[in-house]
């Protein structure tokens, strides 16, 4: 009888520790935050009228808490290919900078991470807020119908 007493005994404590400890686990593990498409791009004046095309959440919002990843497609992928081209001399696929964010995309945005070289950009193939504050965009001048420099800054 008391064997049983026991067992129980045990079974209840380590119901209300598992209880307990699955709790507390809950409320130490932080919420992750919601990640947002980039939806469009923000000019960022370099002055002389050239300005830098930087994804962003909002046509010239200057909200860089977005991301460009795979299977995203659109202006903010367009402007992220035509910096990775022209600022990381990268290959983005057989047509160059085309709007799709697909394998060559994310490939080449793994490369320009590693060159990028700084311990905050994690290499993952993923264009977010870190990557966004350590990466050469290509400059366009507007004077000249927002055509392409060749030449590239940090924003």
């Amino acid at each position: 009888m008391f064997g049983t007493l026991r067992r129980a005994g045990l079974a209840v404590l380590l119901a209300v520790v598992a209880a307990f400890t699955g709790t507390m686990a809950a409320q130490a593990a932080p919420a992750a935050a919601a990640e947002v498409a980039c939806t469009s791009y923000t000019n960022v004046s370099i002055g002389g009228g050239w300005y830098l095309h930087v994804p962003s959440l909002g046509g010239n919002s200057g909200n860089y808490n977005c991301v460009v990843v795979r299977g995203h497609k659109g202006f903010p992928t367009l402007v992220l290919q035509e910096s990775l081209v022209a600022c990381y001399e990268q290959y983005v696929g057989p047509k160059g900078p085309d709007s799709d964010f697909g394998g060559n995309t994310e490939h080449a945005m793994r490369n320009a991470q590693i060159r990028i070289n700084q311990p905050a950009v994690k290499v993952d193939g993923r264009f977010g807020p870190i990557t966004s504050s350590y990466f050469t965009f290509q400059a366009y001048d507007h004077n000249n119908g927002g055509s392409h420099t060749g030449l590239c800054y940090r924003r």
